[in-house]
């Protein structure tokens, strides 16, 4: 059996949504997963993710409006590069909306 072609955090990362939507292909998918598989830094942000669109999906009457999406992705990537976004929430009211997902779904908050 071969396994899949190592890729880089960042291309894991910026695929992480796609991959949680199901839109990657069977190639590409299979990449990002043995990626999440190893890597103890993609894993968190994987998990952080895939929890936040669960919350949201049971918690809106609504889908996620494709802007708001958007612009909540971009100020997590900001935070993660110490970068917060203009207008953005405070990285503290972000750190707080992880650690109470985090308690929502049973992980701790780190």
């Amino acid at each position: 059996m071969n396994r899949p072609e190592m890729i880089p955090c960042d291309h894991v990362i910026a695929k992480l949504w796609e991959y949680i939507d199901g839109e990657l292909n069977e190639e590409s998918a299979a990449k990002v997963r043995a990626h999440l598989d190893i890597c103890s830094r993609c894993f968190p942000q994987y998990d952080f993710q895939r929890a936040f669109k669960e919350f949201t999906r049971r918690s809106a009457q609504k889908p996620m409006p494709p802007e708001l999406r958007r612009r909540v992705f971009e100020a997590i990537i900001a935070e993660e590069a110490g970068e917060p976004l203009p207008g953005a929430a405070p990285a503290s009211l972000l750190s707080r909306f992880r650690a109470g997902a985090a308690r929502l779904f049973g992980r701790n908050g780190n």
